[in-house]
């Protein structure tokens, strides 16, 4: 299996965790959540109705992968905070045969 990301080659144990987290619900509303703009994992978390523990494992799995972008800041009181924002737009699965397929992120 080949995975495309951004027109390169993934190896195929990171093709295998790409199709893992496409098969679950809560990886695909965060990513679908964050794809026009960040948000923190409370916000994540309050609109999506995922458990913020979820969304702090989540966010840490898709960005393990490459599918997330994290960007940090501090705020008036000093209090670090993070926002998490989706860095593909499309997935795309091609069956190219019975042993093939291919996985396009883009």
């Amino acid at each position: 299996m080949q995975v495309l990301q951004q027109g390169r080659i993934l190896e195929n144990k990171d093709a295998d965790n790409i199709l893992k987290i496409m098969s679950n619900d809560q990886a695909m509303q965060i990513l679908r959540s964050t794809i026009d703009t960040p948000k923190s994992a409370w916000d994540i978390s309050t609109m999506s109705g995922i458990p913020l523990t979820q969304v702090y494992r989540w966010v840490r799995r898709l960005h393990n992968s490459g599918l997330v972008r994290v960007s940090g800041d501090t705020n008036l009181s000093g209090k670090k905070f993070f926002m998490y924002q989706s860095k593909i737009i499309s997935i795309k699965v091609t069956l190219a045969s019975a042993t093939e397929s291919v996985v396009e992120l883009s």
